[in-house]
């Protein structure tokens, strides 16, 4: 009874675990052309950063403002950049530079966020920010 039951469960187990597919969205975080080293970069679901909201669920980039977001679930994200200058993994507006991935508005020269699909298993790469900027 041994000898069929360690096969089957082993059997069972290889057959009902599910592939894990892994999203990766990388890019480089810049300000002025300057690399930008522990900003973090943030998944969002739409295009408003809040005062006071938690930092904690995001990457943060190297010191070549790198970043890689791994396991991404698919959907449709805005990616912003925080440099978190008083350390305290909250959003300061008054302190804290951000940026979003998106294109460049030619009246107002400020970033307009765009989003970024993902889809199981497609990587996205060159999702970088270029600048940064402090709200007043």
């Amino acid at each position: 009874m041994k000898k069929i039951l360690v096969p089957m469960i082993l059997l069972v187990a290889v057959l009902g675990c599910k592939e894990i597919k892994k999203t990766t969205i990388s890019g480089t975080v810049t300000n002025g052309g300057s690399p930008v080293s522990g900003a973090i970069v943030l998944l969002l679901e739409s295009d408003l950063l809040t005062a006071g909201m938690s930092l904690g669920n995001g990457t943060i980039t190297n010191s070549e403002g790198k970043y890689e977001i791994i396991r991404v679930e698919t959907g449709t994200y805005y990616i912003p950049a925080i440099k978190d200058e008083n350390g305290n993994w909250k959003y300061d507006k008054d302190t804290d530079m951000f940026g979003w991935y998106g294109e460049g508005d030619t009246l107002t020269g400020l970033t307009i966020p765009a989003p970024v699909a993902v889809t199981e298993g497609n990587d996205l790469t060159g999702i970088d920010i270029d600048t940064l900027y402090v709200v007043p």
